[in-house]
């Protein structure tokens, strides 16, 4: 029986394979092996931070023959003699002239969905794992070399012979590793953290239908097995994954549905709900555009609706901000405000010094910082990663943390629990301080 490993058990697994240095030479490369979507890619990106160097991925499933990926082309010399030449896929070619230029790196060739490309292709790859060159271009003795292929659907098979030149790891997703590895939308983030089992929501979201009669319940079955059938058969049929959910959260932010009680989010899903019907519900449809028909699409809706009604019956609070002696400088508030990323705010954490780290990680756990920033995105992977360059919150954060704390109306929700689950070694000391000052309110 194979053992089929989470992407948390599996990472320290191949970290060992890509720092065996020399014995790549021998074939071991690792390969991933598993459904397509469940974030493969992710996880080598993640490796690529833990090795502190750069991840080209090339799909190797889009290339059409094996001169796209080898570039071997016959070329006539000068004197008119007929040679062989190499001009490999740019992807290669910047994994190989990276490599060469960074020799005390370890960069990451990843060849995704190997399998999944005509035979001519995916027997160049085996070729690359042994003989450590593409063409007439040697590898450099730096460069690790992935491969990620699926276990069903069109793929190319391979024989025994061709298998023992890799460390094959049979995968599934775990959720802790894939929220762990980017910042997802607040809305996509409850919804996984209360269903877990959604990060791979497959199957048809049953319609809830009125109470009945037994002969009800088997019509309802039947129409969902119904709809089971269609997705077999349908080419255009979402589904829920990792892959799609990452999707579905960055569509999510840049429509500015953020859970940031901004008067911008308010007027997007004002008129979202607007424009709903009896039947089209526009935002149920723009979700389910992502990830398809399934429990996920249904849950994320609901969270996103409950939001929004309690935006609408909230009470009136004082707008006045509490901390607005501690506004970071305009330069800083702009990059945060603009930054796509991840890594665009981990660039500007490392250029901040330390107290404006402090200042601004306590100035955003107020609502109305998070408001005036207006990217959640952004917020939450600044709270997650400024921890970190923070050796300690002195008494005076501590206080300006106390004037926010205590009241509710007053806390970005989102922006502290991001600083609550760092991993900082500074959040081990305040964390349960924290907790049970908001837990008070």
């Amino acid at each position: 029986m194979k053992s089929t490993l989470t992407f948390e058990q599996v990472k320290p697994l191949i970290e060992a394979d890509l720092r065996a240095g020399q014995t790549l030479r021998s074939g071991q490369t690792p390969a991933l092996i598993g459904e397509p979507g469940i974030g493969k890619s992710s996880l080598i990106e993640d490796l690529s931070r833990t090795f502190k160097t750069k991840v080209f991925t090339l799909p190797v499933n889009q290339l059409a023959d094996r001169a796209d990926l080898t570039g071997v082309r016959m070329t006539q010399s000068e004197n008119g003699k007929w040679r062989q030449e190499a001009f490999p896929h740019s992807t290669i070619m910047d994994a190989i002239e990276y490599a060469s230029d960074h020799p005390d790196e370890n960069p990451i060739l990843f060849l995704d969905e190997f399998n999944r490309a005509p035979s001519d292709i995916t027997s160049s790859i085996l070729s690359f794992t042994t003989l450590r060159r593409v063409g007439t271009i040697n590898f450099p003795d730096n460069l690790r070399l992935v491969v990620a292929g699926n276990d069903k659907g069109n793929v190319t098979g391979l024989d025994q012979a061709s298998i023992s030149r890799f460390a094959v790891y049979h995968v599934r997703p775990d959720l802790d590793t894939f929220l762990s590895i980017q910042s997802l939308n607040p809305f996509v983030t409850d919804v996984l953290t209360k269903h877990p089992e959604d990060l791979m929501a497959m199957e048809v979201a049953e319609t809830n239908q009125d109470g009945g009669s037994d002969d009800d319940d088997d019509d309802t079955e039947k129409d969902v097995m119904s709809e089971f059938e269609f997705i077999e058969g349908d080419n255009f049929a979402q589904i829920t994954c990792p892959r799609t959910i990452s999707y579905a959260s960055e569509w999510l932010n840049n429509l500015g549905i953020d859970k940031s009680g901004s008067d911008k989010e308010k007027d997007v899903l004002g008129q979202l709900f607007t424009d709903m019907t009896d039947e089209s519900n526009v935002l149920l449809a723009g979700i389910q555009a992502h990830v398809g028909n399934t429990t996920f699409a249904l849950h994320l809706f609901d969270e996103i609706n409950t939001h929004f009604n309690s935006m609408l019956s909230a009470t009136h609070v004082s707008n006045q901000p509490v901390l607005k002696d501690l506004r970071p400088k305009q330069d800083i508030i702009n990059t945060l405000s603009r930054a796509q990323d991840v890594q665009s705010v981990e660039q500007l954490i490392d250029t901040m010094s330390e107290k404006d780290r402090l200042d601004t990680l306590v100035w955003l756990t107020e609502t109305a910082s998070t408001k005036e920033i207006n990217n959640n995105q952004a917020v939450t992977a600044f709270m997650s990663n400024a921890p970190h360059h923070i050796a300690q919150l002195d008494n005076k954060a501590i206080q300006n943390l106390m004037k926010v704390l205590p009241d509710s109306t007053k806390v970005a929700e989102n922006a502290v629990k991001a600083m609550l689950n760092s991993t900082a070694p500074v959040m081990n000391q305040w964390r349960g301080m924290i907790q049970s000052v908001m837990e008070q309110d």
